[in-house]
């Protein structure tokens, strides 16, 4: 239960997305970027976050499994370290969210395959929109260099 309200007060990270405007005045009088990297870098910020996130669920999820009767992920390596679970949880979650999904981690009971089910899905919008921002931001890039 500990772990669940240390994940609930998590959310609270989220709280960097409403002074989005500030951060991005301050990126761009520091480093003078263009209006469509900003975008990009914030994507990336929010993208760590998010993996941070559903690495933490995933490992929450294993948790709630190996107190019960079935086998779960964290069995299937013999891994007493939390750093070394931390580690191989966030392993599993940038290949998933990335679509590489080399296949070595998987779920092995319902709850870890719903969780997986979930991170494939905010990975591959993630991704989409990734790519979307890449394109509008070259597309403008080209647009404005063809002008001069």
């Amino acid at each position: 239960m500990y772990k669940l309200i240390k994940m609930i007060r998590l959310i609270r990270v989220l709280k960097i997305v409403k002074q989005r405007s500030q951060l991005l005045k301050y990126l761009n009088d520091f480093l003078k970027i263009g209006l469509g990297f900003d975008r990009l870098f914030f994507f990336a910020i929010i993208f760590l976050i998010l993996c941070h996130i559903l690495t933490c669920i995933w490992v929450i999820g294993a948790q709630f499994t190996v107190a019960g009767e079935e086998i779960s992920w964290i069995s299937d390596f013999d891994m007493n370290n939390p750093s070394e679970i931390y580690v191989t949880s966030l392993y599993y979650t940038v290949t998933t969210m990335t679509t590489v999904g080399y296949g070595d981690i998987n779920g092995t009971n319902t709850l870890e395959r719903v969780i997986s089910i979930m991170i494939m899905l905010i990975g591959v919008s993630a991704f989409s929109f990734a790519t979307g921002s890449l394109s509008s931001i070259l597309s403008n890039y080209d647009q404005a260099n063809a002008k001069l």
